[in-house]
């Protein structure tokens, strides 16, 4: 990528007011631009430029950082975020990344939380390529049934006899089984001694601390016929897959869907599946939460934007938390309906 002046100065050290700018996020550059070089001034050798490198990129919000390590993070980057981030979404993203370096996965390894352990598993392309990431992953301390067996059964059936890589889909489009009724008892009895946090779900006896830490294939079982309060928890999953199982796969009521159209802190799979289904986006309150959601994908939100009041016309206008496209496609819908 061709780096802007600006931040070509940044890089030789010679102007330190200039590094101070950077390391604050002050830079008239791209975003991606800017946390690229913030990344490299994380090692600069004043001691306060690094710091408050370290701390402005620690500031950064989720909602940004994921698309960025998506598609523009390189690979100093993935490395910085994947030792620096303790959020869920943001360390799946540098999993997923098809070209995430294997010594990086070979660090991460041994430390991976339950959740990413099964993240990780899914990288079939790597393990294939590298079967020593699967001794990385039995050194992880918290290394939990479900993973053992899955590395089990890769070393019987996925690396026996192969003398080659192996090509597999990308990840995001991999399914995951559901387990069965044994292995769902057996991995709620292993969590349970586990610290809990949060309210404790009637359904399994779990927290929702607890209910986390079970195996994606687990947590898909549970969707099934869920309680309002196990839906509640299992809705806001990482996983995909795992999340819209709860929609499609439960009675939703209008109250519910309302609440998940303005959540910050579910997958974009999941207001994209609300925004297709009549039935709850032509309710005005949900309407009204999709577009106010700064999660949810631009091009829907432009698209519903016309269907606002002129007084939520007017808000939203002047919301600086919504991209702008939709700032600005409220702003011209208000000038025209307020005449």
């Amino acid at each position: 990528m061709e780096r802007s002046p600006l931040i070509e100065q940044v890089l030789s050290g010679e102007n330190p007011e200039l590094s101070k700018l950077a390391a604050q996020g002050l830079l008239p550059v791209e975003p991606a631009e800017l946390v690229f070089v913030q990344v490299h001034l994380t090692d600069h050798s004043d001691p306060a430029i690094a710091q408050t490198a370290r701390e402005t990129l620690g500031s950064l919000e989720t909602r940004f950082l994921v698309p960025l390590i998506q598609h523009d993070a390189d690979a100093r980057m993935l490395r910085y975020f994947a030792n620096h981030s303790r959020d869920g979404e943001v360390l799946g993203a540098v999993l997923r990344r098809r070209d995430v370096p294997v010594d990086l996965l070979m660090d991460l390894a041994p430390r991976l939380p339950a959740d990413m352990q099964e993240v990780f598993l899914l990288r079939q392309d790597r393990i294939s390529a590298v079967p020593e990431l699967l001794e990385a992953l039995e050194r992880n301390p918290g290394l939990t049934a479900y993973a053992r067996r899955r590395i089990s059964e890769y070393r019987a059936h996925l690396l026996e006899g192969q003398a080659k890589v192996v090509e597999v889909p990308e990840v995001k489009d991999q399914e995951i089984v559901e387990a069965t009724d044994d292995e769902v008892a057996a991995a709620i009895e292993a969590v349970r001694q586990e610290p809990a946090e949060g309210e404790i779900d009637e359904q399994t006896g779990l927290s929702d601390s607890q209910i986390h830490l079970l195996p994606i294939p687990v947590r898909l079982k549970l969707t099934r016929g869920a309680s309002k309060q196990l839906r509640n928890v299992l809705i806001r999953d990482n996983n995909v897959q795992v999340a819209m199982s709860v929609l499609t796969n439960n009675p939703m009521s209008d109250q519910e869907i309302e609440h998940l159209s303005r959540s910050r802190t579910v997958v974009e799979e999941v207001l994209e599946y609300i925004s297709r289904q009549r039935r709850w986006v032509g309710k005005y309150p949900i309407a009204l939460g999709l577009i106010s959601n700064p999660r949810t994908p631009v091009g829907i939100s432009v698209r519903l934007v016309p269907r606002l009041s002129v007084r939520d016309l007017r808000n939203l206008s002047r919301d600086r938390n919504v991209p702008d496209a939709v700032r600005s496609t409220a702003q011209r819908l208000y000038r025209v309906k307020s005449q």
